[in-house]
């Protein structure tokens, strides 16, 4: 092998150990570099649908401390958490033991209403979600 090396010019030689340097950085790219960037990409994704659960999870967390004045007539709880909570109340009716309401506000604080309403012991006998423009539309009979 070293006769067959010596045989050939040094511009030749030259041109090999270019061309050997050349296909030993694109192995070492291909089978070290590349798959490696591509654990490292998939790891990021993995962690920020993981981040972006973990954030839903805590949003979706019950809230532990509900204080509920049960002295209050419903009408007037319900009245005053809607009005807290940014929500507007279209229409009211009360027969006996049901209060019928229709509301109007953002989905994501309407919705969170409905489960604080419950979470305090508001019975909910019937619920119409009707999406409005960009609020949403809540018809409910209540107990």
């Amino acid at each position: 092998m070293k006769q067959v090396w010596r045989r050939i010019s040094v511009r030749e030689q030259r041109l090999l150990q270019v061309l050997g340097a050349f296909l030993l950085a694109v192995v070492a790219f291909s089978l070290i570099w590349q798959p490696t960037r591509q654990r490292l990409e998939d790891v990021e994704r993995q962690y920020q649908l993981q981040a972006g659960l973990a954030a839903q999870l805590q949003r979706a967390q019950p809230r532990r401390h509900v204080t509920v004045d049960t002295d209050q007539p419903l009408s007037l709880r319900i009245s005053e958490s809607a009005a807290t909570a940014g929500l507007e109340i279209r229409q009211m009716e009360t027969d006996s033991d049901l209060m019928r309401l229709t509301l109007n506000g953002d989905s994501q604080t309407l919705l969170q209403w409905l489960d604080g309403m419950e979470r305090s012991g508001v019975a909910l006998q019937s619920l119409t979600l009707e999406k409005r423009d960009d609020a949403l539309e809540a018809r409910l009979v209540l107990r």
